[in-house]
């Protein structure tokens, strides 16, 4: 019978999104490697195979378009039928007038517009026709910049004005092509590829091409020391340990107004809203290197001095996004001498920003510890293009090259003047690193053959520098590739890069197959085929568990023996002791939704408390089941109870390789296990203590008030130590049956009425076992009838027991058969604190 499978709703709680988006534009690649000559589709099959997933390719910019041409508004007049719409005049250059109703309002006469004409297909897919609007005839549409696709400005008409284009041409005459772009996912490992640079150089070393690496000002001289002669800063200190390094550039005389259109369009193209210059020039530049900058308006800084500090307990800043934030201590802070300006690698202050009256800039450029960012961004809620990259330890050898980068682009494009020599504070927190490796380590790691040359030619190509010594080499690992540290991580990047296509293809040895799996593996295959062929649906859970839910199951020691050091989420704080709550919340879910099963098991891993204090780690197979039917049938089925559950436990051992006469059961302890209800649950285990067995009623207060089921719910949990597994099971051997017919004798015993009927019947098998001497067998001994009432003294009850012998060569006599149960009648008294009911 196959198994059934239960998808479960996702527990609540915070989920974070591991592997960004980073949007990377084509023509902006094209700057630092030349792939003019590489198709986009080819470049989309490349970049997951050296390691970044391509989530999307999309187009930025203008797409060829027909019958969208260059034409002039003649003149207009307002719509007679409306009071927002214009009767425009408007010259395409083909000798006609053309009418067209425009609701737009950022016209006058002579502006030159793009105009589609009828028959255009505009980019989403809208055709354009002649038409009537509010009866005016209305012979085409002038466009915005958005109905073209070249960014996301709906203002009002794209005005073209200042260009001075010919009427008439097409529209894509005096527009580059469109851009393609591709949305990548980056792992959390390479944070060197959230920036354009960083896509580059990959794609250049897997296409062996060579990288145009940005022009950095050279004459710029850090110093260390404050105040600077002509620095806008009179004092800047680092005080937090949270900050490696700082740079600050101070910049006079800029003139804020709109970016150049070719960084406009490269920002859009990845998916930044253009700004002013300054700030789109930070923007432009942290995506080109990966390094986060932030532009101070100088006249808002305090007292002309800057501090890196931790943040004080209920300071409260205003971001860019309007929203007001209170701090605590662990965050870090960049400060003026009164006020907080930016949360440090975070988001920077509305007060301190960039604006049209800004005059003078101070650049900062920084490196931040990334677990505080990380720390600080999911405290605050608030994720940003910095944060992101600072969380992934961005390259803090670059951060120097960035800010002057910044500070060359801000002075020839917003005029201004650099002031005074760039303030360098802190040191490195890392550098380039060393690793040994030789081409007999590669090659054996990889299991082909490849020539020492081409493997040094994939290192180089990857911005590594060798030195070779024989067979011996020292590669020296950029900063900027934290992550390779380690010789079987130069291996991946040779693979990697070298291309799992040039793999040889040939036969791969293997050895046979065992003619069985695992004995861990049988057993689970063995209690799964058990457990669905008895009509169970099986589940698979989180191995995490709520402590408010554990301390409910399994009391405050074990939930305290249990927590994590270090849990992402407070409903996922504790590994678990039992698969039964995760089965609980199955069936709250099934029983919500009316769905079909009504059992559920689940096969997995636990852990418990030992009394040195260690955890062991053991193999759980757990079920629950309701004790009655929900759903109505024209037959009635027996309920489901507790000898129900012993009996699966029971199989589930013995497929384990655990006998039924190896297991002692007692009555559950409820107060140290309040899953269980009290007086109606059992726990066993053999001597060794290699298995551990529970089963009986789930505390029916405890599944009303925390999974909302109100029917009674049976349950059995056995749990292996791994050294169960080590050995494979005893193949069973065939036994022949005896011919001869057995001998059946009764016997009642009065016992204690609190002692358990399996423990009397194992004493008896035992007693009867010895009482033949091997002159015959005792097959079977079966409890069939328990009674307490009249006739018998208080505290007492009456087992009746039924006993099984049999011969396997001979027919037994009543004369053979009596002499030996007279004598197990006489020594079961003295085996058990019991009276023979004669």
């Amino acid at each position: 019978m196959p198994r059934r499978f239960c998808i479960l709703a996702r527990r609540g709680g915070n989920v974070y999104h591991f592997s960004p988006i980073m949007k990377v534009s084509l023509q902006w690649l094209n700057k630092y490697v030349d792939l003019s000559d590489v198709p986009a589709e080819k470049i989309a099959d490349v970049l997951p195979m050296i390691g970044l997933e391509v989530e999307e390719i999309s187009s930025a910019g203008l797409v060829p378009l027909k019958n969208i041409v260059i034409g002039k508004i003649l003149s207009f007049v307002p719509h007679t039928n409306s009071d927002h719409l214009s009767v425009c005049q408007v010259d395409v250059g083909d000798g006609t007038i053309r009418q067209i109703v425009c609701g737009a309002k950022n016209f006058k006469a002579g502006d030159i517009v793009p105009v589609a004409l009828p028959g255009a297909v505009m980019p989403g897919g809208f055709a354009i026709n002649e038409t009537k609007m509010r009866g005016e005839v209305s012979q085409g549409m002038m466009c915005s910049a958005r109905e073209l696709g070249i960014s996301e400005d709906h203002a009002g008409l794209l005005i073209l004005t200042e260009r001075n284009l010919p009427l008439g041409t097409s529209i894509n005459d005096h527009f580059p092509p469109a851009d393609t772009v591709f949305d990548i996912s980056i792992t959390a490992n390479r944070g060197d590829c959230l920036s354009i640079l960083g896509v580059a150089r990959d794609l250049a070393a897997y296409f062996n091409k060579p990288l145009n690496l940005p022009a950095f000002p050279q004459n710029l001289a850090p110093i260390s020391s404050v105040p600077a002669e002509n620095s806008l800063l009179k004092k800047l200190e680092i005080t937090s340990p949270n900050c490696a390094l700082y740079n600050a550039f101070s910049i006079r005389g800029v003139k804020i107004a709109p970016s150049p259109e070719w960084m406009q369009r490269d920002l859009l193209a990845v998916g930044l809203r253009p700004i002013n210059n300054v700030v789109d020039i930070t923007n432009w530049v942290l995506m080109e290197l990966g390094n986060p900058l932030h532009a101070f308006d100088a006249a808002k800084i305090g007292g002309n001095a800057i501090c890196v500090r931790q943040a004080t307990e209920g300071e409260k800043i205003k971001l860019l996004d309007g929203k007001t934030y209170e701090l605590s201590p662990e965050m870090c802070l960049i400060a003026d001498a009164e006020k907080p300006l930016v949360v440090a690698g975070v988001m920077g202050g509305e007060e301190s920003g960039v604006t049209d009256a800004t005059t003078d800039v101070v650049l900062e450029a920084a490196w931040f510890n990334p677990a505080n960012v990380r720390k600080t961004s999911r405290r605050l809620a608030l994720s940003s293009d910095s944060s992101m990259r600072f969380t992934r330890d961005v390259d803090p050898t670059m951060v120097a090259k960035a800010g002057a980068r910044a500070a060359q682009l801000i002075c020839e494009i917003a005029g201004g003047e650099i002031s005074g020599p760039q303030i360098a504070l802190g040191e490195l927190p890392r550098a380039d690193r060393e690793i040994e490796i030789s081409g007999d380590y590669v090659r054996e790691r990889c299991g082909y053959s490849v020539g020492d040359a081409a493997i040094l030619d994939v290192f180089r190509r990857l911005g590594f520098s060798v030195s070779e010594n024989g067979n011996a080499w020292k590669v020296l690992v950029p900063a900027f590739r934290p992550e390779v540290d380690r010789p079987i991580d130069l291996v991946e990047e040779f693979v990697r890069i070298y291309g799992t296509d040039t793999i040889p293809s040939e036969a791969i040895p293997a050895p046979k197959a065992p003619d069985s799996d695992a004995p861990a593996a049988e057993f689970r295959r063995k209690a799964g085929a058990l457990l669905t062929g008895q009509g169970f649906a099986e589940c698979v859970h989180y191995t995490l568990r709520d402590s408010v839910e554990l301390k409910k199951c399994f009391g405050e020691k074990m939930t305290a023996a249990l927590a994590l050091a270090n849990p992402l989420t407070s409903d996922q704080s504790h590994i678990r002791p039992s698969l039964l709550p995760g089965l609980l919340d199955a069936m709250k879910l099934n029983l919500a939704a009316h769905n079909e099963p009504r059992r559920f098991f689940e096969i997995g891993t636990v852990f418990r408390p030992q009394r040195d204090g260690s955890l062991r780690e053991m193999v759980s197979v757990a079920f629950v089941a309701l004790a009655e039917p929900v759903a109505r049938t024209w037959r009635s089925r027996e309920k489901i109870d507790f000898y129900f559950a012993k009996k699966l436990c029971l199989e589930l051992a013995a497929r384990a390789g655990i006998a039924e006469q190896r297991l002692l059961f007692s009555a559950m302890d409820a107060e140290t296990t309040p899953i269980w209800q009290k007086g109606h649950a059992a726990a066993g285990s053999d001597r060794a203590r290699a298995a551990e067995l529970s089963l009986g009623l789930i505390n029916v207060k405890l599944a009303q008030q925390t999974w909302d089921i109100n029917e009674n719910v049976i349950a059995g949990e056995i749990l292996f130590t791994q050294d169960v597994f080590k050995n494979a099971p005893k193949r069973p051997r065939f036994k022949p049956f005896s011919s001869f017919p057995p001998v059946t004798k009764d016997i009642a015993l009065i016992v204690d009425a609190s002692v358990p009927a399996g423990d009397v019947a194992d004493r008896l098998k035992a007693t009867a076992t010895k009482a033949t001497a091997k002159q015959f067998n005792v097959e079977k001994v079966n409890c069939f009838d328990v009674y307490t009432g009249t006739g018998l003294p208080e505290g007492k009850k009456s087992l009746a027991f039924e006993i099984v012998f049999r011969s396997e060569t001979k027919t037994l006599t009543d004369a053979e058969v009596m002499k030996v149960f007279e004598k197990i009648m006489l020594d079961i008294e003295r085996a058990v604190k019991c009276t023979v009911r004669r």
